[in-house]
């Protein structure tokens, strides 16, 4: 049996010190907590103010009885040694008996040098007289130290409760010895109730302190461990996790709640960022494959074939034509990356309504060229922070694309107050856009089958989106006017009104 019982220990004894092990990494990570530390601290500093208040209270009501009492018992002490030095132990006894019987406050106790009792009011003088020395014969009884002491005692009319008292006592050079004390009274029972309540009630809440800042310090500590585990699987390469967020949207929320939101827009704008990266390269390939490859032919054509000068113009004009689109591609695509890297230029308060007429004039000639209808709907006063170049080019990609792509019926362009934010809106009756087709017509390089056969670097959209994104705004697609083939297709543009 005892066998068994040495193999089941050694058994245990492996997973009870692991699991000792865990408890305290655990608490060890509580303590390191800085809402632990705050809780603590607060409760260092309600023990140092409530030891502060205890040392007054007791000074003001315990010091003060004290003081009294002893000054009162002194005073006794001092009448009773004058009797005892002029008219010797007898008149001292006689007036002992008489203040005894006279006096509930105060105490005496005459005892003979054998250490018996000859007088007083109390059974024994609360001292151990054995450490009290003894003057020698012919000393002066004035010049004999005093000894003093605080004890409790029975009264003879109330044998059930103890009270306080402060006390002298006196070893004469013949031997007696004098005992005078004086009772501290229902005053000290008092004091001492209130200090005992407040020693205790300070240590309750010490103690409730320090629970609280457990319970608090578990609580953060399972917000930073969900962000850690967070972190690290995206460290791992994981970037669509999300760190959880739990009473952010209702108003509830907490600093851990807003963080973990920042870190979830942060984490949506890297996992955006890093999906762009991975696929630009193929992008810019297969679109810059086509017009490089039609510039090295027509350039290797025009070595050969070309009979004069004029020839050869036209095909160095031809490669110009065709390089200006690649350099195109190339500014697009840098001012896209700037764009989505915060470099979002200098915005300063424009009259938006000025500006965007000014937009619609400008088109306003290229569009009637087609024989469009173009309505221009803006609304006055509308102001608007805003970098002017960006925002410019954003409108102007967004309304060549609507004339691009409309080849019948109209174009609308408008802006309107709506409540705190200005609506722009360009919608056509051109070929549009399918719902299921308009998230991957925003994104950067993306040209859908329908565009292909026109001439484009297939960034204009997903330009004038990271721009709107630059002002605080956002851009959506839309349906657009009503064509015989069903719907052309509307971008609307939402940023803040200016203060």
């Amino acid at each position: 049996m005892k066998v068994k019982l040495n193999q089941y220990i050694q058994k245990i004894s492996p997973r009870l010190i692991e699991k000792l092990g865990d408890i305290r990494a655990y608490m060890v990570s509580i303590i390191r907590t800085t809402t632990f530390k705050v809780a603590f601290g607060f409760a260092a500093l309600f023990s140092a103010f409530a030891l502060l208040l205890l040392g007054y209270i007791y000074v003001v009501t315990v010091g003060v009885l004290s003081f009294n009492a002893d000054r009162i018992a002194r005073d006794e002490l001092a009448e009773l040694t004058q009797i005892w030095a002029e008219k010797g132990v007898n008149a001292l006894n006689g007036e002992v008996i008489v203040r005894a019987s006279s006096s509930m406050e105060d105490l005496f106790v005459l005892i003979t040098p054998e250490g018996n009792i000859l007088s007083g009011n109390i059974d024994a003088v609360p001292m151990d007289l054995s450490k009290v020395p003894r003057p020698k014969k012919g000393e002066n009884l004035f010049e004999v130290p005093i000894r003093s002491t605080s004890f409790t005692y029975f009264p003879q009319d109330n044998i059930n409760r103890k009270h306080a008292a402060r006390g002298v006592f006196l070893a004469g050079p013949d031997g007696y010895g004098l005992f005078v004390a004086h009772d501290l009274g229902p005053g000290y029972t008092l004091a001492e109730k209130v200090v005992n309540a407040v020693w205790t009630g300070s240590l309750a809440v010490l103690a409730f302190a320090i629970i609280a800042g457990y319970l608090a310090s578990r609580g953060a500590a399972r917000r930073v461990d969900e962000l850690s585990q967070t972190t690290r699987k995206v460290m791992a390469g994981n970037l669509s996790v999300r760190a959880p967020v739990k009473n952010y949207n209702n108003g509830l929320g907490d600093e851990f709640d807003v963080l973990t939101q920042h870190m979830n827009a942060m984490l949506d704008r890297t996992e955006k960022l890093v999906q762009s990266s991975r696929t630009i390269g193929d992008s810019i390939a297969h679109d810059l494959r086509s017009p490089l490859t039609r510039l090295r032919a027509n350039l290797e054509n025009s070595m050969i074939d070309a009979k004069n000068d004029d020839e050869l113009r036209e095909a160095i004009e031809n490669a110009i034509s065709e390089l200006d689109r690649v350099v195109s591609t190339f500014n697009g695509v840098l001012r896209l990356s700037r764009l989505e890297a915060g470099q979002g230029g200098h915005l300063s308060r424009l009259d938006l309504s000025e500006m965007l007429d000014e937009i619609g004039e400008f088109f306003e000639p290229s569009v009637t060229d087609k024989q469009l209808e173009f309505v221009i709907d803006i609304e006055k006063s509308l102001f608007a922070e805003i970098d002017e170049s960006m925002f410019v080019q954003a409108v102007t990609n967004l309304l060549d694309n609507a004339v691009k792509y409309t080849e019948q019926g109209k174009i609308e362009f408008s802006a309107h107050k709506d409540h705190k934010n200005v609506e722009i809106l360009i919608a056509d009756s051109g070929m549009g856009i399918p719902p299921e087709q308009r998230g991957e017509a925003l994104k950067r390089f993306v040209r859908l089958d329908a565009a292909r056969s026109s001439q484009g670097t297939g960034i204009g959209l997903s330009l004038a989106q990271a721009i709107v994104e630059a002002h605080k705004g956002k851009m959506e697609l839309v349906d657009g006017l009503p064509n015989e083939n069903g719907v052309g297709l509307g971008v609307k543009i939402i940023i803040p009104l200016a203060d």
